[in-house]
């Protein structure tokens, strides 16, 4: 079971032995209270089913123990005004209804408690009318505070649990955000890997079909290449499903400009390898920006700027298109998450990459 199951099953475990527990003290106190020997075995039935039923407090109790809790609790109680005895037998009435009102979030509690009111007042009313010597208004001030102490006591039970439900709803739903966006990591990553090498094996296999007939060597070193870069994506998929992958940024350089020189594209590199702890987000900066020069643009040159924390990389033949440039979109949360930049920009058919971290 997750660590978050299981607490959320201690909570409910410690919620209901709290409430069983009140429900038990409070019995004590009115039992010490009690007359006659009939309204305590009536107390003693009673203040059982009511902790039982306090069990039930987070869904309900079955039908028939609710039935048998409200039916004791009333009899209790108007066994109590008829024998004029102390009226701390009505926190049963007042704790059952309580429990009644709020075992669901949107119970219409209001209901319940005018019921048990009358409950409450009735008896008292029809004892007075008859004649007995109770005093109403004790008997009334007692009903009025079980009332409002029970129902405030399981409407703050239920405020206070429900929030430990939503909490516990936040960490599933984060739990699961978290899983979606490693699986679009990866999905990303080997988008990165694959869709990278497709293109260039591509390439080499079209340079290796025009060589074939005129220079069979360098046909045979094509495809050469293309297999060894099979190879390749196949052990860096491996160490991506593994979680031991990491792209350099100097691997990335040297494999960019092996492919633009030989897809004929001027070459040119200025400045230090920005070394760092970043060094990976900008390999993969790179290796996009190689990807979508080779498939997306008609450059004939490309200039890469290098500096402490930033990284400018620059094609001409860049071709206006309403095409997404959908890798480094994703980059650019990624540098963002670390407080970092990734922009781009198109200036007179130029193309600009820029990354930067602080």
């Amino acid at each position: 079971m997750p660590s978050g199951e299981r607490a959320l099953k201690r909570m409910r475990t410690y919620t209901t032995i709290s409430l069983a527990a009140v429900v038990l003290m409070f019995s004590g106190f009115v039992l010490l209270q009690a007359g006659p020997d009939t309204l305590i075995i009536a107390i003693i039935v009673t203040s059982l089913l009511t902790t039982v039923y306090a069990v039930f407090w987070e869904n309900g109790a079955p039908i028939a123990l609710t039935i048998a809790t409200l039916a004791a609790a009333t009899g209790t109680w108007i066994a109590t005004v008829a024998l004029g005895a102390l009226p701390g037998p009505f926190f049963f009435v007042a704790i059952a209804f309580a429990i009644l009102a709020f075992h669901r979030r949107r119970s219409r509690w209001a209901r319940y408690l005018v019921a048990a009111l009358s409950i409450g007042v009735v008896p008292i009313v029809v004892a007075v009318a008859l004649g007995s010597d109770l005093v109403a208004n004790a008997y009334i001030a007692a009903v009025l505070a079980a009332l409002v102490g029970t129902f405030g006591l399981f409407a703050l039970n239920r405020y206070g649990f429900n929030l430990y439900l939503e909490i516990d709803d936040a960490r599933r739903v984060g739990a699961e955000l978290a899983v979606v966006q490693e699986r679009y990591r990866f999905a990303a990553d080997l988008h990165d890997i694959q869709g990278h090498t497709l293109h260039v094996i591509r390439l080499k296999t079209q340079l290796a079909d025009k060589l074939l007939d005129r220079d069979p060597a360098a046909a045979h070193a094509q495809l050469q290449e293309a297999q060894d870069l099979i190879a390749q994506t196949l052990a860096d998929t491996r160490s991506l499903a593994f979680g031991d992958r990491h792209v350099s940024f100097a691997s990335e350089v040297a494999n960019a400009e092996a492919l633009l020189v030989a897809a004929g594209i001027a070459w040119q590199v200025s400045g230090a390898l920005p070394r760092g702890p970043h060094d990976e987000l900008f390999g993969l900066v790179m290796r996009e920006a190689t990807t979508n020069i080779l498939r997306h643009a008609q450059a004939t040159s490309v200039t890469v700027s290098l500096s402490p924390g930033r990284v400018s990389i620059v094609n001409d033949g860049s071709v206006t298109s309403n095409r997404s440039l959908s890798g480094l979109a994703r980059l650019a949360e990624r540098f963002e998450a670390v407080g970092g930049a990734l922009s781009t920009a198109t200036v007179d058919g130029t193309f600009t990459t820029t990354a930067e971290t602080p």
